[in-house]
């Protein structure tokens, strides 16, 4: 997912991924729509009919070969006026009685199944009745807590205050933009050289930790900051043997050690942050039910995958809800994070008010699987690939003409060396551009 583009051309990587996920049928919570109008909430339109009131729709996950061309259809990037723009314009009469605010259209979320998934690393099934709370807003984070909001409170109101979510708003991204994978080649921070193909493809690691620092900011975990230590390519532990040729890293003995990481290093000429959990989420982390360690996939079918293929939509979920839980065996799976793919008919929509209620109402990023060509940081040209990326929402601006979204980018110049890509840079996009990100091609819809 960190795949090197520009002056560095590697093998692609990208939609490999996700041909290789197999295809899961994905329900939406759509019968939620008899309890609220169908008020629109962000910059697009819906792109096709939407259920009808008091059923199910299924779908399912495209994989991401659609034709993006041939799946727009009029109406799809028209502009629609925010929950928020008209909460700003309403009368003082309407905005003060507690019965006269907007509604919230429920938002499309998913459920997948464990039928055939990794038996080794099962995904967690969400229930219908979490899922119907998650997508009508109100599992929300309050004073560092996950909390169920009361029946009837308007989800897209601030708690402490009861005032309606900002129309804008970008969160501190003073730590985070420096949160920058560890190169594919170099030295580790106890100097020794190394050279591992797999670091090009953490991005989905990499988003995860971003949107897991605001989490300890806020609930006091997990230890993003905090963790270091050597971290080895689990080959041999999801499985397979050690690939031949592969990495090359530190050895004690006949012992491999892998590579040093902690919570900042300047190995790369700046100080990065949080290399040493990043590492640790690819390579290490092990949720209840889990047999193999690291989200990111290392082997298949008992034998070793060089490069890595990464952190797909699906395990990156599993990954935050496990460690936003505080590694909870019980509740794991249900502590915060669902998603929503493209097939989703109200994408657009549920997007935006995914963004607010967790950027605007509690402070912590929405996690993205895009299709890199869409984003101003990848453009090179015709050089330009088709291939899947994660990326971290954290900031929006309804108020914008037209209407942003803020991401950071965890791949650094080193493995994008476009002129457009540079260490620490935070990245507007507008909305449309991020929705066809996420809906077509490579994209696979986001984390919230």
């Amino acid at each position: 997912m960190g795949e090197p583009n520009g002056a560095r051309p590697r093998a692609s990587r990208g939609l490999r991924l996700t041909r290789r996920t197999p295809t899961v049928a994905i329900v939406a919570v759509a019968v939620l729509a008899v309890l609220f109008a169908a008020n629109p909430v962000g910059s697009a339109a819906p792109p096709s009919e939407p259920p009808a009131q008091g059923t199910q729709w299924i779908a399912l996950d495209p994989g991401g070969s659609v034709n993006p061309m041939a799946m727009l259809m009029p109406g799809v990037l028209a502009a629609d006026p925010t929950l928020s723009q008209r909460m700003a314009t309403a009368s003082p009469a309407a905005t003060a009685s507690p019965t006269s605010h907007p509604t919230l259209r429920p938002i499309g979320v998913m459920t997948t199944g464990t039928a055939g998934t990794d038996p080794n690393r099962p995904l967690p099934i969400q229930s219908s009745d979490w899922l119907a709370l998650k997508a009508s807003g109100r599992i929300a984070l309050v004073d560092g807590k996950i909390t169920v909001l009361a029946d009837g409170s308007y989800p897209l109101a601030v708690p402490a205050t009861g005032l309606p979510v900002a129309a804008k708003k970008v969160l501190d991204v003073s730590y985070t933009r420096w949160i920058i994978e560890a190169p594919g080649v170099g030295r580790d921070e106890k100097g020794t050289y190394y050279r591992d193909e797999s670091y090009w493809k953490l991005c989905g690691d990499g988003a995860m930790t971003v949107a897991l620092w605001y989490w300890q900011q806020l609930t006091g975990h997990p230890n993003v900051t905090g963790t270091a230590g050597y971290f080895l390519d689990p080959f041999v532990a999801q499985g397979a043997w050690w690939p031949r040729p592969g990495p090359r890293v530190a050895v004690s003995g006949r012992t491999r050690l892998g590579t040093y990481w902690s919570g900042s290093d300047k190995v790369s000429g700046f100080t990065a942050h949080a290399r040493g959990f990043e590492m640790y989420l690819a390579t290490q982390a092990k949720p209840a039910t889990w047999k193999t360690p690291g989200f990111a996939v290392f082997a298949s079918n008992r034998k070793p995958v060089y490069p890595s293929w990464g952190t797909n939509r699906a395990t990156i979920q599993a990954g935050l809800n496990w460690e936003v839980s505080g590694h909870d065996p019980s509740a794991w799976g249900t502590a915060y994070y669902t998603s929503v793919i493209g097939s989703d008919p109200y994408f657009a929509h549920d997007l935006n008010a995914a963004v607010m209620l967790d950027v605007g109402r509690d402070g912590v990023p929405v996690v993205a699987a895009v299709d890199r060509w869409f984003l101003p940081n990848w453009k090179h040209g015709a050089a330009t690939q088709h291939l899947d990326h994660s990326i971290a929402i954290v900031g929006y601006d309804n108020t914008a003409n037209p209407p942003t979204y803020t991401y950071t980018e965890t791949c650094g110049h080193a493995c994008n060396q476009v002129n457009a890509n540079r260490n620490g840079d935070v990245h507007v996009i507008p909305q449309a551009q991020l929705v066809l990100a996420m809906r077509y091609r490579a994209g696979a819809g986001f984390i919230w």
